[in-house]
């Protein structure tokens, strides 16, 4: 089964992300699968906390990420400081922040 963004009606609502790669309103068979078993747990972020997660990556990694990847970089921003000294985050990057520089400043208030 999936997981689908609905009203109290049933209805699909429509989704919004400053990320076109993660505006839908729904969640596939198997992440929802893993979901359930207990062997993933899915978190959100907001806009506003991806374009923190994005200026972050270019700052201290000199990387410019895709929108997509830019969630994880705020969310893991916000998870390190909890996790004792020992333990290894490893986050994957994926696409290219290149293609979303336009919408990047478009939201940021910068002209390019």
């Amino acid at each position: 089964m999936s997981y689908l963004l609905q009203d109290e009606n049933g209805q699909v609502m429509e989704a919004h992300s400053i990320s076109a790669g993660l505006d839908y309103p729904g969640v596939g068979p198997e992440h929802s699968w893993l979901n359930d078993a207990g062997r993933a747990q899915y978190v959100s972020v907001t806009d506003t906390e991806a374009l923190e997660g994005f200026e972050l990556m270019c700052r201290v990694e000199g990387i410019i990420p895709a929108l997509e990847p830019a969630h994880a970089a705020y969310y893991i921003s916000q998870l390190a400081p909890t996790l004792s000294p020992d333990k290894i985050i490893l986050m994957g990057l994926s696409g290219r922040g290149d293609k979303d520089m336009d919408t990047v400043a478009s939201a940021l208030g910068v002209s390019i």
